[in-house]
């Protein structure tokens, strides 16, 4: 395996959600086995000092009207070429581009650095089908979903010389059933696996009436339904709701933490804070209210054998049925949290060993190799056709 040079392209670390968590660990693990690589984004208070920056596109300049930022960045996604350009990436002359997230970036840079350089780009949300990128917008009205076709169709057109990654066959099926076009943009599945707290080592049985929250603290991760069911059921939970993360609704979870006792709000939580949580913990409530891709706090909660309570929309991929309690509304949230406190032993133990089996498949060496055997693939396409459009599947 010869040394590559490796571009990261992500639109911003302002957010310190599961892709750009991802990014780091696979920027640490590209390194480790020799290679160089470069983090291109837009400056962000969580970007690190090695990180490059790239310029401010043309229309974030121009247009400071808070009430038309939303409609300008989206249109910018479409049709702003500038900001990002192939150019910034000249000194450092990468063989592979690595797109991440690109919105806020554009989809006309990313498809300019395709023509430069053999590309990938990790699909870590449902951008391409909906600017809301856990597909919000899509089924309101015909008209709105007749417009979020023609805009996945414009970007489809753009990827084509792209290789989409994604982490799911699931995640795949709903982009090319979503997104007009879709199946004329090459992509391959390469399963995720996951650089966990305590991965490797034998962990205790969880207290089955003690429940785990992490992620953002904001309505599209469903804190605030979680927060209406153990309200609601506490009492009849008898348990206790542990809170880690930061974000919008953060005021609300320490006013529920200050009224019940049976919540407390541990703050954003480094990767030991994150273990000692989940050794606490039983299981792992994930109330996203979006199509969720992945679900990193998922992923961390089967390596450490707990199972998880999902809602059916964002129920992640990688946990099997037998790993998994599913809830359409909070009151069905509510009533699984008072049956899985109170769940007989043999019963939690086998969803207990079920979720360890799953976890044990997420295995981040292997997964590093299988992103490494992708730049490969790239770079022997871009070599044997440099102006041929796709790449293999």
């Amino acid at each position: 395996m010869s040394r590559m040079r490796v571009a990261m392209v992500h639109s911003s670390f302002t957010v310190r959600g599961g892709a750009e968590r991802y990014i780091r660990d696979l920027t640490r693990g590209l390194l480790t086995r020799g290679h160089e690589v470069a983090v291109f984004c837009r400056p962000s208070p969580h970007a690190e000092p090695v990180d490059r920056h790239v310029g401010a596109r043309l229309s974030e300049r121009a247009f400071r009207l808070p009430k038309l930022h939303k409609v300008v960045t989206h249109l910018a996604d479409l049709l702003d070429p500038t900001g990002l350009r192939p150019r910034d990436l000249g000194d450092f002359a990468p063989d592979v581009v690595h797109v991440h997230n690109w919105q806020g970036l554009g989809i006309l840079p990313v498809a300019r650095l395709s023509r430069a350089y053999p590309t990938c780009h990790s699909v870590h949300d449902m951008a391409i089908c909906d600017p809301n990128n856990a597909l919000g917008n899509l089924g309101r009205s015909g008209a709105l979903d007749a417009l979020l076709g023609l805009r996945s169709a414009w970007i489809g057109r753009r990827l084509r010389r792209t290789l989409l990654l994604f982490s799911a066959e699931r995640n795949r099926a709903l982009v090319r059933r979503r997104a007009r076009g879709g199946r004329r943009v090459p992509d391959r599945v390469v399963p995720l696996g996951v650089v966990a707290p305590g991965q490797g080592q034998r962990w205790p049985t969880g207290r089955r009436d003690t429940f785990l929250f992490l992620g953002a603290l904001s309505p599209h991760k469903g804190i605030d339904l979680l927060l209406r069911a153990w309200e609601a059921g506490h009492a009849q939970i008898d348990g206790t709701l542990l809170i880690g993360g930061d974000g919008p609704l953060r005021a609300e979870v320490e006013r529920v933490a200050g009224e019940l006792p049976s919540v407390r709000y541990l703050g954003y939580l480094d990767e030991a804070g994150k273990e000692s949580a989940l050794r606490q913990a039983g299981w792992l409530v994930f109330p996203s209210q979006g199509h969720e891709t992945f679900g990193l706090a998922c992923a961390e909660a089967l390596i450490a054998g707990r199972p998880l309570i999902a809602s059916a929309v964002a129920a992640p991929p990688m946990a099997s049925g037998g790993s998994t309690l599913v809830f359409d509304s909070a009151e069905d949230l509510r009533r699984l949290l008072a049956r899985a406190a109170h769940m007989p032993d043999p019963e939690y133990q086998t969803m207990s060993a079920s979720a360890a089996t799953d976890g044990g498949r997420l295995d981040w060496e292997d997964h590093v190799d299988a992103v490494i055997g992708v730049y490969e693939s790239l770079l022997a396409a871009r070599s044997a056709s440099p102006a041929r459009e796709g790449f293999p599947r």
